[in-house]
């Protein structure tokens, strides 16, 4: 049995590209079962749709398995299709975020089975129907067609503990074909140390991992470390879950693991520290162990906005967080959200404001964007205020793509917003001196150099 994994281009101007840990995770379970597997993963390849279709031909496996987020549904869709009409017996799998939220939209358009939730598990099992005769309808988690007929199997309980899962195989994958220009050295790689997420966002969608709070043990999460330092000489580390600092204690206790093994590799949180965690122990623990930046999800100036949206954080505690990340020397990255349901121009310039008053040695101003599955979504759909169901247009970084009707602004005007934002921080004398005196190598000159010509193209319109 051969098996082709797929991360499907992803329509988006960003250009730092992230390896897919999941579908790293789903890679490691195939191999552990012994299955003949192969990965493409677009982005790293250089590869649009075209390219992927022709790839997974030449491949000609017997089961292709897509991971598809919201933006990347109609890129996923054109690579089913490309696929089935020149590989006729292929059994495609579908799963992730937004297969998981509306599966009938994939099996309609020639998914052949649908993975909700969380998928080692259930591919597993799959592989046992297909090797075993294991009955589909033993199998939670999973949609799929009988005839005509869309069967949903229940949901599958989530992993309850996460040291049983084998390690992201990166062999596999084109893993120095990823790209960042906000990393001290070339080539990094994402650890996920917890699953889960009880906090309340009206933004965001838990529906793959849960409210339910899960941890790795800090011993598995340094073996890890130790396992892509030595196998795949990563030159530096990014632990990517947003949810690292909620048990500090834990989270420190991963950073004394490191010093006493002597990792000696720099990484960072890019997702973002709890801003309500952030104490100076916790930071200082952080530094020690070679953390040089650290995210925090700040969304606005405004506490009527904060408080609108759940994010569970007070002004005041931004303010302390930043200024405990200061003291520690490492680099903080504050993450604001422009365009919120509530939001004014009053309120967006108190947001620019306070991300000016904070100096974070950087900030990143996205439109509010109610991806499917959020409370955000829910409200506006139940209002009928959605404006698109082209998924393309679902991502925060793209402009004057209006997905919803706003109460108060434009879609014009949020994007004029944003680009206000980004002149406004960036464009400060004393900020531009602080990048230029902080440059470390050559690399990092040139990645400032060529941000710096980007961001000019993009935010002077």
């Amino acid at each position: 049995m051969k098996i082709a994994l797929i991360y499907p281009p992803i329509p988006t101007i960003t250009t730092s590209t992230s390896p897919p840990v999941g579908l790293a995770y789903l890679a490691a379970v195939l191999l552990k079962k012994k299955i003949d597997v192969s990965v493409i993963s677009s982005d790293a390849q250089g590869l649009d749709v075209k390219d992927t279709v022709d790839q997974v031909i030449s491949i000609s496996p017997d089961i292709i398995g897509i991971s598809i987020s919201t933006p990347t549904v109609n890129n996923s869709l054109k690579i089913i299709e490309g696929a089935k009409k020149s590989l006729r017996d292929v059994t495609i799998m579908v799963g992730g975020p937004h297969p998981t939220l509306f599966p009938e939209e994939f099996l309609a358009r020639g998914a052949d089975y649908v993975i909700r939730g969380e998928g080692e598990e259930t591919l597993s099992e799959i592989l046992d129907h297909f090797r075993q005769g294991l009955p589909l309808d033993a199998i939670h988690g999973i949609s799929y067609k009988i005839g005509e007929r869309i069967v949903h199997n229940p949901d599958r309980a989530l992993i309850e503990n996460l040291d049983n899962l084998p390690f992201p195989e990166w062999g596999l994958f084109s893993i120095r074909g990823y790209k960042s220009d906000f990393r001290r050295k070339g080539f990094s790689l994402p650890i996920v140390s917890s699953r889960g997420c009880p906090a309340q966002c009206t933004f965001c969608y838990k529906g793959i991992f849960g409210d339910l709070f899960r941890v790795r043990s800090p011993e598995s999460i340094v073996a890890e470390i130790e396992y892509i330092k030595t196998k795949f000489k990563t030159e530096e580390f990014a632990i990517i879950d947003d949810s690292f600092t909620s048990k500090p204690k834990r989270a420190m206790e991963v950073c004394d693991l490191i010093v006493s093994r002597k990792i000696g590799l720099p990484w960072t949180l890019p997702a973002g520290i709890r801003v309500p965690t952030a104490s100076k122990e916790l930071l200082r623990k952080l530094k020690m162990a070679g953390c040089y930046r650290v995210g925090l999800g700040l969304e606005s100036g405004n506490q009527m906005i904060l408080n609108s949206i759940k994010k569970g954080i007070t002004l005041e505690q931004a303010r302390r967080a930043v200024c405990y990340v200061k003291e520690t020397g490492m680099e903080s990255a504050g993450y604001f959200m422009i365009g919120n349901l509530d939001e004014t121009e009053e309120t967006i310039d108190q947001t620019i404001n306070f991300a000016i008053e904070l100096d974070t040695d950087y900030a990143q101003f996205t439109r509010a964007t109610p991806y499917p599955g959020s409370a955000m979504y829910s409200q506006l759909k139940s209002e009928k205020r959605i404006l698109s169901d082209n998924w393309d247009d679902y991502d925060s970084f793209l402009k004057s793509r209006p997905i919803f009707t706003h109460k108060n602004l434009s879609s014009e005007r949020i994007d004029e917003k944003i680009r206000e934002a980004y002149r406004r921080f960036y464009y400060r004398p004393g900020h531009l001196l602080k990048y230029l005196t902080a440059i470390r190598s050559p690399r990092e000159f040139a990645n400032l150099l060529k941000n710096a010509v980007k961001f000019f193209k993009t935010y002077t319109k």
